[in-house]
Parts: structure tokens; C-alpha cells; sequence
């Protein structure tokens, strides 16, 4: 409303359908990402002199986390913004984060801080992408995409399933029949 010589006031109505929650701002092939706190675990710093390290069991790298091996995804190249390799020799920040009961590592460049931040709608040219579950605007101005757990837990399950298929395809075909294999948990 405006007054003439009294002043101008606002009204700012805000839809209660946004959600505010609290996530982890991460850092990947230079570009800042938001992953939901809920999902995350905790945050491991792995070197090759430490405790918590980064091995390859068949090509595929995994963290050695007190005794348990994590399957890990290199955020930067998933999202094809880098094509650094996981390597147990260099540093790493490893975000541990969890969907269900199925635990899996995301490697990052760097790890800056917990913000609370307004969830908005994916826009409706990036639906289609399961990484992404919406977008936020920082205090800094910069827009953040904000990661979906469930699909980079889906991405984790999809590189698996396609590495076996390619052990599987390297075979003698008369081997591929399904009475011929025998699924192991090791």
C-alpha cells in the first residue's frame, strides 16, 4: 500500500508448502551441492595413513569403516563434472549417508557447513533426473541443487548391477544361463 507523503508498507505472504530442513553443503567438480542432513550419517576424512581408507575390490572403490567395507560414488564424476579417479593414496572427504538400512560413501572435494535451507521444486526440465530432489538459494545469492539420497543410492545399486553384467557379458556364453550362475554375499 502507498500513501502519498506517508510512505509505502509491504505484505510478503509465504506458502506454508515450502519446507524448511537442515543439510550439509558439499562441494563437487566445483560446483556446491545441499544433501539433506537427515541422511547423513557422519563425515570421514580417508588417507591412506589413516584408520579409514579407500581400497578396490575388482575395480569398484569402497572405505574400510571400522570393519565394514562402504561401496563409495565419486559425486564429481556421477554428476560428469569431473573424471577424477577414487584413489586410497590421496585425501578424501567421504559423506557416509544412509537410505533405509543400506549404507553407501559419497566422495566430495570439499565439505563446508550445515545450513537450514528453503526446499523449492526441482524445475519440471530436471524432474526426470532422480539425483536431484529440489533446489535452494543460499544467503550468498548462489542457487544450490539439492541432492536426493534416494537416487544416489540407486546410482550406487545401478554402477554395481552394470559392472556385473559386463563380468557376466565377458563370459563364454554358454556359462550366462541362469542355472549356471550362483549368487555369493561375501
Amino acid at each position: 500500500q502507498s500513501t502519498a507523503g506517508l510512505g509505502m508498507s509491504f505484505s510478503i505472504k509465504i506458502p506454508l508448502t515450502l519446507a524448511i530442513v537442515a543439510a550439509l553443503i558439499v562441494e563437487a567438480g566445483g560446483q556446491r551441492f545441499a544433501i539433506p542432513q537427515i541422511s547423513v550419517l557422519e563425515l570421514v576424512r580417508a588417507s591412506a595413513s589413516s584408520d579409514h581408507r579407500i581400497e578396490h575390490i575388482d575395480h569398484t572403490p569402497v572405505l574400510r569403516l571400522r570393519d565394514r567395507l562402504l561401496p563409495l560414488l565419486h559425486l564429481g564424476n556421477m554428476l560428469e563434472l569431473s573424471d577424477e579417479t577414487v584413489s586410497g593414496d590421496a585425501d578424501s572427504f567421504i559423506v557416509v549417508a544412509q537410505v533405509g538400512n543400506y549404507s553407501f560413501g559419497i566422495v566430495v572435494d570439499e565439505v563446508f557447513d550445515t545450513e537450514e535451507i528453503v526446499v523449492k521444486p526441482v524445475a519440471p526440465l530436471l524432474r526426470k533426473l532422480a539425483v536431484f530432489s529440489g533446489n535452494t538459494i543460499l544467503g550468498d545469492g548462489s542457487v544450490v541443487m539439492i541432492l536426493d539420497p534416494n537416487g544416489l543410492a540407486e546410482n550406487v545399486g545401478a554402477a554395481r548391477v552394470s559392472q556385473q553384467n559386463s563380468a557376466v557379458d565377458r563370459r563364454a556364453p554358454e556359462a550366462k544361463s541362469s542355472s549356471d550362475m550362483v549368487s555369493l554375499l561375501v
